[in-house]
């Protein structure tokens, strides 16, 4: 960070150097958490509440192109305090509202830019607000998170070791378990995706964000195994081969020098700091819903989240049936009267009812009549849900969606993403619109955390972006500890959003005497 401070300094080339430092702070509603922010030759902001220091300074700054740093040797124009006291109704939410109360203060700079601070009663935030006309990129974002001691971090690290480059770790699918380690005994090298919980002994600080739209998402690292945390994020890719598995992946091969195309006016994604004195706070926590977008749809009531008959987590298999069990229309008939009498709402067709490595979701093997099924699901009461490659989705998505909704599809389980870099984060809300025009839910599976485009488009119903229990198909209980991790999930990722962990399934047995079966072994 040191040295990517002193080259912001350097691109600096005109630059009023503020006479003395100048503070802002502002105030809960409640009086019990105090952000104050300083604008000297950088703008740092902290947090405190009644007893300690929550957030020691930290640094803001975002560099636009090559040389330009808002946030560094910065001219304060105007400082606007003000208070917003709402709710929010969320018919498709946890709650039926939101309460949004808060203080806010917004710092505008010279230089086309404000910085947008928020204090609620347990929460932080702040996010960069540009007033900019014209095409221009963002070069880098510096996002700190410094803490005066040496404290515990709950994170997740993307699947790969510190011997692999960041470009490498920027494509992973977002389901590590958690790993418990000291700020100062961090990898200086691995990348750690969003939220992250740091335990400071009688507090709790959850780290995520919120409003990320056409932006890359958010990494953090600790880069001098000292006790900050550093956003990080990945470029824009130059280059994607269609690749992975069954060539439905976007494989970055090379990258532009900058991590977002932007153009004219717009604000960036908020930074939230979540302070809980108890774990329970944490489930109950609202802000990543009430800082993003409202509803950018209107009418929700088509929208009918529900339960899902799964047939991929067994492998279509059925025993005791007069037909041979498989991707065909007769399993399928089976798994909808299943549905149908345990009052489950939907069946998911996953892999396999397309062509295999074609990545055309036209062409459907001749075993599955897509339609039949949907009549046939209709006249019981069951919806059907469509699994689809990112790329297969993304190379005719608005051809794709109005098809299928036409034959009676209720929505996409869209997979196979596994970044969240500014194209794909567009590609989530294209597919989010397009679905909506169509009538069509969206639960994206391969998936980053969510980041509040469920609030702008209410018919993306959940995400993945966890080590759900499909995991255990292929692993052993010795990769991971799956209950101490269910326990730890809803407490740090479920603080983003909804999410869809694919249960359903239970072994009894004793880690010692746990003995790898094959899957199918546990139905017989």
């Amino acid at each position: 960070m040191k040295r990517l401070l002193l080259t912001l300094f350097a691109l600096v080339t005109v630059a009023t150097v503020q006479a003395r430092p100048t503070q802002k702070s502002i105030t809960s509603p409640d009086g019990s958490l105090t952000v104050t922010v300083t604008v000297d030759k950088d703008v740092r902001w902290d947090v405190k509440d009644s007893s300690q220091t929550i957030l020691a300074p930290s640094q803001i700054a975002m560099q636009i192109g090559e040389e330009e740093v808002w946030g560094v040797n910065p001219t304060l124009r105007k400082a606007t305090t003000g208070s917003i006291n709402e709710c929010i109704p969320s018919p498709l939410y946890k709650k039926a509202e939101v309460e949004n109360n808060c203080t806010t203060l917004t710092l505008t700079f010279k230089g086309d830019y404000a910085i947008e601070f928020r204090a609620y009663n347990n929460s932080a935030a702040y996010r960069f607000v540009s007033t900019r006309k014209g095409n221009y990129t963002v070069k880098n974002e510096v996002a700190e998170f410094s803490f005066e001691n040496d404290n515990t971090v709950y994170c997740s690290y993307v699947r790969s070791n510190e011997k692999k480059s960041f470009a490498e770790q920027h494509y992973n699918s977002f389901e590590s378990p958690y790993v418990l380690e000291p700020m100062s005994k961090m990898g200086n090298q691995r990348l750690m995706f969003l939220p992250v919980l740091v335990d400071m002994g009688d507090k709790k600080v959850c780290f995520t964000e919120t409003d990320l739209r056409s932006y890359p998402g958010m990494y953090l690292y600790n880069s001098n195994n000292d006790f900050t945390l550093e956003g990080h994020y990945a470029p824009v890719p130059d280059e994607v081969k269609q690749g992975g598995h069954n060539m439905l992946q976007g494989e970055v091969q090379t990258t532009k020098p900058y991590i977002a195309n932007v153009s004219g006016p717009r604000s960036f994604p908020w930074r939230i700091c979540i302070v809980a004195e108890n774990d329970a706070e944490l489930l109950n926590d609202d802000m990543v819903f009430r800082l993003s977008q409202p509803n950018a749809i209107g009418d929700t009531s088509w929208i009918k989240p529900g339960k899902v008959a799964w047939e991929w987590w067994n492998d279509w298999g059925l025993y005791g049936v007069d037909f041979k069990p498989g991707i065909n229309n007769r399993t399928y008939e089976y798994y909808i009267d299943f549905a149908a009498r345990h009052g489950i709402e939907y069946v998911i067709l996953d892999e396999g009812w397309s062509v295999n490595k074609k990545a055309d979701l036209m062409q459907v093997i001749p075993e599955i009549n897509v339609k039949h099924l949907c009549d046939y699901g209709k006249e019981r009461g069951v919806g059907i849900v469509l699994w689809a490659g990112y790329w297969a989705l993304d190379r005719d998505m608005d051809r794709v969606m109005k098809h299928y909704s036409e034959m009676g599809v209720k929505g996409f389980k869209i997979d196979f993403m596994d970044r969240d870099d500014q194209p794909m984060v567009e590609f989530y809300e294209r597919a989010a619109a397009t679905a909506a025009k169509y009538h069509l839910m969206c639960d994206f599976h391969g998936a980053y955390k969510p980041s509040g485009l469920s609030r702008m488009y209410p018919n993306v119903v959940n995400y993945e972006g966890v080590n759900g229990l499909e995991q255990m198909k292929w692993s052993s209980l010795e990769d991971l500890d799956q209950v101490t991790y269910d326990v730890q999930i809803p407490f740090i990722r479920m603080v983003a959003g909804p999410m869809d962990y694919t249960q359903g399934a239970m072994m009894n047995a004793q880690k010692r005497s746990y003995r790898y079966l094959p899957f199918l072994s546990l139905y017989q």
